[in-house]
């Protein structure tokens, strides 16, 4: 009889056990994550059919031309900037040598030239608005000692070289923008075969220039003007002409640009 009960037992004690372990393998799903229902999917399909359904008629076939509205104009958005003409051979130069003495000048002759301390303005200066072959020399091998400028003397602060900084190019757009900028002179570029010149002949110079050893005041760079220059000149005879037939003859030769 004893052992019948251990046999019962011993079964009863397994049956739990593999109740157990099942229940372990298979657990119940946690509250949120129970299976949805087929319902709900129905739902899902039903709501998709008709929503696509009323879109497509509302759509006139994603063709534009049937969604215009007529008489329809685009607005201009209150921030817009139109893009501006395209700049002219002369301004793109220009602004190359903006970007020269932003980077190299800026910070001893101030963006307006107006200089610092014992650096000598740019604005309405005689070195800017005379002769160019004495600009380059500065320019190329710079400068030291007494220097007078619109009267006053500088002189303590000297300038270095730049020939090994900047290439003839830039040296060229450096000095037409400022002489555009501060001595007004628009009508005349400095070229890089100017330039080019200028350091073939003082280029090798070892120390900075004193006043005494520059070009004269009125010692311009030899060379021609781009064509570029005179594009807009040519314009404005033909429109003098009245009809855009042959400009009017006129017996003075026109003034070399290369000699401003």
């Amino acid at each position: 009889m004893s052992k019948n009960n251990e046999n019962r037992d011993y079964e009863h004690k397994q049956s739990v056990l593999e109740h157990s372990s099942a229940r372990r393998e298979r657990k119940d799903p946690e509250t949120g994550f129970e299976p949805l229902s087929l319902w709900f999917f129905s739902i899902c399909v039903l709501v998709l059919l008709v929503g696509g359904g009323y879109l497509g008629a509302k759509s006139a076939g994603f063709d534009f031309g049937r969604m215009q509205v007529s008489g329809y104009k685009a607005g201009t958005p209150p921030d817009f900037t139109p893009a501006g003409p395209e700049l002219s051979e002369y301004d793109k130069y220009y602004k190359g040598g903006e970007a020269v003495y932003k980077a190299v000048c800026n910070g001893c002759h101030q963006a307006n030239g107006s200089g610092q301390g014992q650096i000598p303005p740019l604005v309405e200066s005689e070195w800017v608005e005379q002769g160019t072959e004495r600009m380059a020399q500065i320019i190329i091998n710079g400068i030291r000692g007494p220097i007078t400028v619109n009267g006053a003397s500088f002189g303590a602060q000297e300038m270095p070289a730049q020939k090994g900084a900047l290439s003839d190019q830039r040296i060229a757009q450096v000095m037409t923008y400022v002489r555009a900028k501060f001595g007004g002179i628009s009508d005349a570029v400095v070229t890089k075969e100017m330039v080019a010149d200028a350091r073939n002949r003082h280029g090798s110079r070892v120390a900075q220039y004193t006043v005494g050893e520059l070009a004269g005041e009125d010692a311009m760079l030899p060379g021609e003007q781009p064509a570029w220059m005179s594009a807009d000149d040519e314009s404005a005879e033909s429109d003098e002409s009245g009809d855009g037939g042959e400009p009017a003859v006129d017996d003075k030769a026109p003034e070399s640009k290369e000699t401003k």
